[in-house]
């Protein structure tokens, strides 16, 4: 009688590395966070709110939530519509 041997089981997707700097935006849009400069930084216990500007000179809002990290949202923003949230 032949006696199974078991093999470990891996998902090669789990396997790569990610950079967590490299977001897609609400727009799709892929863009690397690492190359931006941060505007204004905001958190606490629940979700964190940051404000990046690339070198384009578009704006990135970046919302972070610690508890389900799958609803963080990442915003493009040109100048036009940052003036206009100042305003708001």
């Amino acid at each position: 009688m032949r006696k199974e041997t078991s093999k470990p089981f891996y998902i090669p997707y789990m396997m790569m590395t990610t950079n967590p700097d490299v977001v897609i935006t609400t727009c799709g849009r892929e863009l690397d966070l690492s190359n931006t400069e941060l505007v204004i930084e905001r958190s606490n216990s629940l979700f964190s709110y940051n404000i990046h500007k690339l070198s384009s000179g578009e704006y990135i809002i970046a919302e972070k939530f610690y508890a389900n990290p799958f609803n963080n949202r990442y915003i493009l923003l040109n100048d036009e519509q940052i003036e206009l949230l100042k305003n708001l």
